[in-house]
């Protein structure tokens, strides 16, 4: 049944967004598809599309706001009950108001990530189970979830995403004329409401008609085996974790092709599925190394000097050249006007240049979440706020996220708590006129928590070998890209460079990105690879950097191709004594991520190898780019 609603923006009236049109239609015909994620930048209607599903099938939408706490959400103690009867009371909470209706969270990723798991738990399983404070309780909650968010904040865990049955792209249009009918079509609804949905009334009649002939066609669709092998491919290919993508994969086919008014499913509605059910379930699975070449035999030292260093041999003193000069013959004058060949240009400045080139930045992206590990620890902190993770709050600052009984005194006190915790034993306690009595055992303290900001230390392999391949111009596009996603969530970011024989902090941790940006394009490359002298070097300065900032995360990306070549000791293998060197570091509250510069079809594991001894997370640069997903999925589906 229709909306009476006449002022909200219609579903067919969205321009564009196919891909969540779709994801929504199939989310409110097929009850077995419960949870729908809409991402894209600001200003994309994802939230206008969301409403308009609320008006397109006459099912009101729940909203849950982003500072709801988990009593809010879920239920606790109905405290004026439980203060009159003497006994704990139940309230329930804002889903049981969401059975039978549509639930809509706006900007999800913000949302507390443990309250988040939990109302997914309970849209995926439709009830709610309460067990907190004393009370316990259970009730339904049949309602289908519609988020939103926008990946330029935070992003979800991968947990978490996987648990959302679909999940579509939402993006500006490209051409002018769409841009054009977009703003067309808000004036003319922010003009007359009423008249622009009484316009659009045909179509949202005829999607509306589609979607009721879909859901009595549903049961009948059936999807050959053939089919379901593909479907099962195709999340195996994308190395989808679990069987919830093969399970969407199934189900939104079977919706589709009731939307398209068939009761057996086609090639095109899993490869349509797969466009919605797999680009958030894709894990970036590193390609198996080839197999390993033969040793190539050792270079001369020659050629090692000139591929590192390329420092060419000192010229002669000028009198040796003279004296050189002299005893040449004099060149006999053959009578014609050929040209003498040119002078040979000076090797020693032309080496310099070299050294000393500037490698344009390269390609920018959005990269993935590479300090991630899949857990989300909490811990006081004094750091400042930022959006990288969720930590305690030291001070009064921040969302009271839950209460706790404290032994010390009381500092912030949890007034609601409190009466939670008193309110059953008033009966049996003197008031002496009081409304109620609380005792000390009842007093409970705010737990705040907040987003906080963290310190990233880029350590750059700026020598020869990387910068002679050209390799240089891509590392700086990807540390441009890094530093641009950590500007976003409010990181601390220094920058230091390593190359010839010493290693150079070129950039204290700061939060500008501008001043950033600058070092990295005046980063001069070429030299040796003093990758243990790098490794000391960071050693002192992380050490000294995280005891003066308690309670920070701090990690240190290091970037390089793993291979070095100037020892710490004369005489020693500078590789093995790197390794050594790894395996004996331990900086407090610390993590590293090694990212493996290398290029070529045959790769050396020295990255690796460096990132197992440093204990930290291995990544391949090609590998942090996030906008190859919607790409890959496509070239797997073809």
């Amino acid at each position: 049944m229709p909306s009476d609603d006449l002022t909200g923006f219609p579903f067919s009236a969205v321009y564009g967004m196919e891909d969540a049109k779709r994801a929504v239609q199939c989310a409110m015909v097929n009850p077995r598809i419960r949870t729908v994620l809409i991402r894209g930048g600001p200003g994309s209607a994802k939230t206008a599309l969301s409403r308009a599903a609320g008006n397109l099938t006459g099912r009101s939408v729940v909203n849950v706001p982003l500072n709801v706490t988990e009593e809010q959400l879920f239920g606790g103690m109905d405290i004026d009950a439980t203060i009159r009867e003497g006994r704990a009371v139940v309230q329930r909470g804002l889903l049981s108001r969401a059975d039978g209706r549509i639930l809509y969270v706006d900007d999800v990723n913000l949302l507390d990530q443990r309250v988040l798991a939990s109302l997914l738990d309970c849209v995926l399983t439709g009830r709610v189970v309460l067990e907190r404070e004393g009370v316990s309780a259970e009730y339904p909650c049949d309602t289908t979830l519609i988020a939103t968010m926008n990946p330029s904040d935070s992003d979800i865990s991968p947990h978490l995403l996987d648990r959302f049955d679909l999940c579509a792209y939402s993006s500006f249009p490209d051409d002018g004329d769409g841009r054009a009918e977009v703003l067309r079509r808000n004036v003319e609804h922010q003009r007359d409401p009423r008249g622009f949905n009484e316009m659009y009334a045909p179509e949202e009649e005829a999607v509306r008609s589609c979607m009721v002939r879909a859901e009595g066609l549903l049961p009948l669709v059936t999807m050959s085996d053939d089919l379901m092998a593909v479907a099962v491919e195709l999340t195996a290919r994308v190395a989808a974790d679990g069987f919830r993508g093969d399970i969407a994969m199934v189900n939104t086919a079977m919706t589709l092709a009731a939307l398209n008014g068939r009761d057996e499913v086609t090639r095109k509605d899993v490869e349509e599925a797969a466009m919605i059910c797999l680009a958030h379930r894709r894990n970036y699975m590193p390609e198996p190394p080839p197999p390993e070449p033969p040793e190539p035999p050792e270079p001369p030292e020659e050629e090692e000097q000139d591929d590192d260093d390329r420092e060419e041999p000192p010229e002669p003193p000028e009198d040796d050249r003279d004296d050189d000069r002299e005893d040449d013959p004099p060149e006999e004058d053959d009578g014609d006007d050929r040209q003498q060949p040119p002078e040979p240009p000076d090797m020693q400045d032309l080496q310099q240049m070299l050294d000393e080139m500037m490698f344009e930045i390269g390609e920018q992206f959005r990269v993935i979440d590479y300090l991630d590990d899949g857990g989300r620890v909490i811990r006081r902190t004094s750091s400042r706020k930022g959006r990288r993770a969720m930590v305690e709050s030291d001070d009064a600052t921040g969302r009271y996220a839950r209460s706790r009984q404290s032994d010390d005194r009381v500092r912030d006190l949890a007034f609601d708590a409190t009466i939670r915790a008193a309110a059953p034993y008033q009966r049996t306690r003197e008031h002496d006129g009081l409304s109620i009595s609380i005792k000390k055992q009842d007093l409970r303290e705010k737990v705040r928590e907040r987003r906080s900001g963290c310190t990233i230390l880029f350590v750059v392999d700026a020598s020869g070998s990387l910068g002679v391949r050209k390799r240089m111009s891509a590392v700086k596009g990807a540390v441009l890209s890094m530093l641009r996603d950590s500007y976003v969530k409010r990181d601390r970011i220094g920058l230091m460079a390593f190359r010839r024989d010493s290693a150079e902090l070129i950039l204290p941790p700061t939060r500008s990105v501008e001043y950033s940006y600058r070092k990295l394009e005046e980063l001069p490359t070429g030299g040796k690879t003093p990758l243990g002298e790098a490794l000391v070097t960071v050693n002192e300065f992380m050490t000294s950097y995280s005891r003066t900032h308690q309670g920070e995360m701090c990690y240190i990306v290091l970037i390089t191709d793993g291979r070095a070549n100037v020892p710490l000791r004369e005489g020693a293998d500078a590789n093995e004594e790197v390794r050594k060197l790894a395996a004996d570091l331990a900086i407090p509250q610390v993590r590293w991520i090694v990212i493996d510069a290398s290029s070529g079809y045959i790769r050396f594991d020295n990255a690796e190898r460096l990132a197992q001894e440093l204990e930290g997370t291995y990544f391949r640069l090609e590998d942090l780019n996030a906008d190859r997903l919607a790409e890959s999925v496509r070239a797997v589906i073809r």
